[in-house]
């Protein structure tokens, strides 16, 4: 662990703050609004402080959000009638 690295551990646990270990830890339930809101408060709090961690959390939120909602896309409904045509006669539809 590197000088800096231990400096920060102790500077978060100075402020009362979790860690950065332990905000990786509790992202998940973070997210997901699982934590009691002290907990809650703390890692926003840390959040604000810590650069690494921030981007840690936006990066994970966003990945999330993408596994959650398939993408929406619109056929043209002539195109989508040209496909079924093609299947129907070689036998898939």
């Amino acid at each position: 662990m590197s000088v800096k690295t231990r400096m920060m551990k102790w500077m978060f646990r100075m402020m009362g703050l979790p860690t950065c270990e332990e905000v990786d830890q509790f992202a998940y339930d973070f997210l997901e609004g699982q934590l009691d809101p002290k907990t809650t408060h703390q890692v926003k709090r840390h959040l604000k402080t810590c650069k690494n961690c921030h981007r840690f959390m936006e990066s994970y939120r966003k990945t999330r959000s993408l596994g959650q909602s398939p993408p929406s896309i619109a056929l043209d409904p002539e195109f989508k009638e040209k496909i079924l045509e093609f299947l129907s006669r070689k036998g898939g539809a």
